[in-house]
């Protein structure tokens, strides 16, 4: 709260100031809304912290845009148009100054952000085509120096619609050039490269424990690292394959590390059912969609269009091609191929095996809705196989897969038919009639829950000149940012439920100070920056609506009239009332109930 509070004292300072440099009598200087607690007056000026600590205020004399007749020279509205436009353009110019000062500050200190590392690339997306890869460190973007992840993201945003953009990444010690073409996303809103942050997958850090669940019986606390899950070391793809195989009562090996020490310990899991009740089945890719050049690949002789229907032996069920991490040894593949099966093999070490997902982009058949029962379901209980195609669910066709969602949520646990094509092993097709019930889905229980950490970069700069340039550039993009951010909001591809008050800036701002000083100040002047760029909004009761009426007023020549300046700030007040409402609702709602 000290934190917000001194960005409002920065703002209507910014206010006090011009208003002072123009000759306009300040009655009131306030921190807060409501009622006076304390304060103390100097000549004209009452100093005050009042009730409510939502914001503040400057009150100056002659203020009201209607009564200007006979006002005394240093009235607001007796002023002349430079002088009230500097005096509600203070606040915004204070607010802006602060970061301009703070970000150098920061830089010199030494602050850490989320790294400009590439964590995951979308399978056929631009950075695929591309030939980026998870791991690769972007350095630059059209030759502008990238610092942090969010940074690259903005960046990228703003470049899209206007062609390849060369980026800079640095891999294995080596830096390379390549030409990505930002795509738009519909659902994010923005121009993307279909890239993720990177996380650091040789830990997960334990988050929550049930109480009196396995994990806490096997000892496990929060905070704890986990280093090994089942053998394996720790990362994305070897822990979805060990937890996925999981049933009740099964035992599961975990090495731990906690304050400076490591063990091993083991916990059973325990039945647990979900609910509602599902069928099991889910929904796969298993149709290659394109290829990059790869030793793995060009050793499988993999080609755009094949099916694949096993992977070393067992049938495809996925999203992504993953090989088996079990041994070293053979990849197998098992493919449809211009309607006949083939058998695809190559030994390959490890790595390759690892990263053979990463150069292969799946999809779905077109039109075709393929599945896989998961195991223990009913779906697998009534004979649904990995790889069958869905034709009717219900004696209703479907299409796609929100089709097969709808009509299955709606039925409860009423049994349904579905039809259904099966690939034999010759190539041929058969139809089979299938009678679903929907049931609890049952899982093996662990008791925990894991997170896995950004990687992060500490940037220092190294001068102060160094930290300057640092801090103004950051400056700059924090205002793109904050551009593409309200884009977004105004068209609606980012929820309002995003949107944080008092209250949510008031926790960040508590977790940011828990971090460092450095982390605060950041914080704060980012802050800064969206209120400069918030009052400068054309909302009548900001500033950026008395700027707006100022600038009609100079194009007219005469002031708007008293009726439409009233019911203006009527909507304003409604507006800015009915914000800070939803806002604070928004906050309470992520903060008890999520």
């Amino acid at each position: 709260m000290l934190g917000i509070g001194l960005l409002i004292f920065v703002h209507e300072f910014g206010h006090y100031l011009a208003a002072r440099l123009a000759g306009v009598r300040v009655e009131v200087f306030s921190l807060g809304f409501g009622p006076r607690l304390i304060g103390f007056r100097r000549g004209d000026t009452d100093y005050r912290i009042a009730v409510v600590p939502l914001g503040g205020y400057v009150k100056v004399a002659g203020e009201d845009p209607i009564q200007r007749a006979g006002l005394p020279p240093h009235e607001l509205y007796a002023k002349g148009f430079v002088a009230r436009t500097a005096f509600f353009a203070g606040g915004i110019a204070m607010n802006v100054l602060f970061a301009l000062v703070a970000f150098p500050i920061v830089f010199g200190a030494g602050v850490s952000f989320t790294a400009p590392v590439l964590g995951t690339v979308e399978p056929g997306g631009p950075a695929w085509r591309a030939g980026l890869v998870p791991g690769d460190r972007v350095v630059d973007v059209a030759g502008k120096a990238m610092y942090s992840f969010e940074n690259l993201l903005t960046e990228l945003a703003l470049a899209g619609g206007r062609g390849p953009v060369e980026m800079t990444v640095e891999r294995d010690g080596q830096r390379k050039s390549a030409l990505v073409e930002p795509v738009f996303d519909a659902g994010s809103g923005i121009f993307e490269i279909g890239v993720g942050p990177d996380f650091v997958m040789a830990s997960a850090r334990v988050s929550s424990v049930d109480h009196g669940g396995p994990a806490a019986e096997a000892g496990l606390a929060t905070g704890d690292r986990i280093l090994a899950i089942g053998g394996r070391s720790v990362d994305h793809h070897a822990q979805r394959e060990v937890l996925e195989a999981l049933r009740p009562g099964d035992a599961l090996s975990l090495t731990v590390a906690r304050d400076q020490r490591t063990f091993d310990t083991t916990l059973t899991t325990r039945r647990i059912e979900r609910s509602p009740p599902q069928l099991g089945i889910l929904s796969i890719e298993p149709v290659i969609a394109a290829l990059r050049e790869a030793a793995a690949v060009e050793a499988l002789g993999l080609r755009v269009g094949d099916r694949v229907l096993a992977v070393d032996g067992e049938p495809f069920r996925a999203r992504e091609l993953v090989p088996s991490h079990r041994s070293p040894g053979p990849i197998r593949l098992t493919v449809l191929r211009e309607r006949k099966v083939v058998e695809l093999t190559s030994v390959v070490d490890e790595p390759g095996c690892r990263s053979l997902h990463q150069d292969v982009a799946m999809d779905s058949p077109v039109g075709d809705i393929v599945v896989a029962p998961r195991p223990g379901s009913p779906a697998e209980a009534a004979g649904v196989r990995a790889g069958d195609v869905i034709r009717r669910v219900d004696d209703q066709p479907v299409h796609e897969w929100v089709d097969v969602l709808r009509i299955v949520r709606g039925a409860g646990r009423r049994p349904l038919k579905h039809v259904i094509d099966r690939l034999e092993p010759d190539g041929s097709l058969s139809r089979h009639d299938l009678t679903i019930t929907a049931a609890p889905v049952v899982e093996a229980n662990l008791g925990f829950e894991v997170t896995y950490d950004q990687r992060t970069d500490t940037v220092r700069a190294d001068g102060i000149g160094a930290a300057m340039r640092q801090g103004y550039v950051a400056s700059i993009d924090m205002i793109k940012q904050i551009y593409v951010t309200l884009k977004r909001l105004v068209t609606g591809d980012v929820s309002a439920r995003n949107v944080s008050g008092i209250v949510g800036i008031s926790v960040v701002t508590y977790r940011s100070a828990q971090r460092g000083w450095a982390e605060l100040l950041w914080l704060l002047a980012a802050l800064s920056l969206n209120l400069a760029v918030v009052n400068l909004l054309p909302i009548p009761l900001l500033d950026g609506g008395h700027l707006l009426f100022l600038l009609i007023e100079r194009v007219r020549g005469a002031p708007l009239s008293a009726r439409v300046l009233n019911y203006s700030q009527v909507v304003g007040l409604v507006f800015v009332l009915a914000l800070v409402v939803f806002v604070t609702f928004n906050d309470i709602r992520r903060l008890f109930f999520s």
